[in-house]
């Protein structure tokens, strides 16, 4: 297990103009102690590397990354988020406003960092131009509205002229105000990380070290037994329905828990659940498995091989599935053509990059299983979630959280077996947030392509035939 026996120091400091006492870790992140011990939520997680800016707050009137901050360094000095500022400062109870005009705030999650950057500035100029508000916010990043309202929004709080625009009142010419808009300029929205209670149950995925492997357990039961802190551990041996899921359920194929070879680097296999602070500090090397690490393929040209590992059952030649659209003749087309062009394209996988890592928590009572998660799609999440536990879905009952960016990706599951899963061996609460990389592992991306087109011109320009 990891080093859980840190020594504890207590700080006292000033937050939000209130005095506070906290029993802290050495090291401990400031953003970890504002969230879990003073139930700061307003301060949002996004990189935990202090790359988005996220978690911005004030310390002494500075903005810094509450995530790069030790909470020792905050002993004795003032630290401000944006639920205390949206109370007793102007210049941010202006932001409220002028981020609401302009629609500044679209999923929120970066918005608490911006506003808290943005008072920073404005307590230092008044009224600063674009480049000035561009610099000051540089540190904060938004995938959601492309900046300009933002820089728009600060300006306008810092004008010596502003006055509150109309935008809202719904007259011609103005623009409407977003119904959550005030919740994400404020701080209040709560996100999949934010709402589960203090003392619910963690759980840590035990993920493949290797692109392609083969695994042996060893005493699970054991391993539960001799570690105080850990609840339960999980498997595809406590999968009920179909170890299977996918958006779209012909082309379904990825397990839940890999069950005797893993695919990628990242996979799961397992999971940990337990005391939330042991679990933090858990270190996977302790887990009881036996790694055999297998040969594997990294494109698709070696993927079809005749000779290539098999993915999936089903699935022969590791296509997922084939088609063809067709209209006249495009050989003949082409071979009339005045001008013929053949070139092989490629693209890379696109990781979709939203601010908010998946997290949410379940419980399960009486028969009856709630997941509460940051969802694009909570019917698909209950239709998946019904052939995974094989539980009627009157029993299962998918609450979407505010959704800190998603971009497709969170049409698809994640978190959510894993923690009905949890809830229902356990009994118990339990809660999951994942770390940036395991996000970036193990959710959905825009897959990787490659395509070679030939394509026939008349010498006008007019294309006569296309064939892929």
């Amino acid at each position: 297990m990891g080093n859980n026996n840190l020594i504890e120091h207590t700080i006292e400091f000033t937050l939000n103009g209130e005095k506070v006492t906290t029993d802290v870790k050495s090291g401990e992140r400031l953003s970890d102690t504002l969230r879990s011990r003073l139930s700061s939520r307003d301060v949002k997680i996004g990189c935990n590397a202090g790359d988005c800016g996220a978690c911005t707050v004030l310390v002494a009137g500075i903005p810094v990354c509450a995530c790069l901050t030790p909470a020792q360094q905050v002993q004795g000095r003032t630290v401000e988020t944006v639920t205390g500022l949206v109370i007793d400062d102007p210049i941010a109870k202006t932001l409220v406003e002028t981020f609401q005009d302009h629609g500044a705030a679209q999923c929120g999650i970066c918005t608490p960092g911006m506003m808290v950057s943005a008072v920073a500035l404005l307590r230092e100029n008044e009224a600063p131009s674009v480049e000035d508000v561009q610099n000051a916010l540089g540190g904060v990043l938004c995938r959601c509205t492309g900046y300009r309202k933002i820089i728009d929004a600060v300006q306008d709080a810092g004008s010596a002229h502003h006055t509150l625009l109309a935008n809202g009142s719904g007259d011609v010419g103005t623009s409407i105000r977003r119904l959550d808009g005030l919740a994400k300029v404020n701080g209040s929205e709560k996100f999949g990380d934010d709402i589960a209670p203090e003392d619910t149950l963690a759980l840590r995925i035990i993920r493949s070290p290797f692109p392609r492997a083969s695994f042996v357990f060893g005493d699970l039961n054991a391993f539960v037994a001799e570690n105080d802190y850990v609840e339960a551990v999980i498997t595809a041996a406590d999968i009920s329905g179909k170890n299977c899921f996918g958006v779209i359920p012909d082309f379904a194929d990825q397990p839940v828990f890999a069950e005797l070879e893993t695919r990628f680097r990242g996979e799961a296999i397992a999971a940990v659940i337990g005391d939330p602070e042991a679990i933090q500090s858990f270190d996977v090397v302790d887990f009881p498995v036996d790694w055999a690490e297998l040969s594997s393929i990294a494109n698709m040209t070696d993927a079809v091989k005749a000779d290539a590992p098999q993915l999936h059952k089903g699935r022969e030649g590791n296509v997922m599935c084939g088609g063809i659209v067709q209209c006249g003749d495009a050989d003949a087309a082409i071979a009339n053509a005045d001008v013929v062009v053949e070139a092989n394209f490629k693209s890379g996988f696109v990781e979709h990059g939203y601010i908010e890592p998946e997290a949410g928590y379940a419980t399960y009572e009486n028969g009856r299983l709630e997941i509460y998660t940051g969802t694009q799609a909570p019917f698909m999440d209950l239709d998946a979630m019904e052939i995974i536990l094989g539980m009627d879905r009157s029993k299962i009952r998918i609450i979407p959280t505010a959704v800190g960016g998603g971009f497709g990706s969170k049409l698809d599951i994640s978190i959510q077996p894993y923690l009905a899963l949890g809830a229902i061996k356990t009994g118990k609460p339990v809660r999951i947030t994942y770390s940036r990389t395991e996000s970036m592992q193990s959710t959905t991306k825009r897959h990787p392509s490659e395509i070679t087109l030939k394509i026939g011109a008349a010498k006008n320009g007019r294309i006569s035939g296309f064939n892929f």
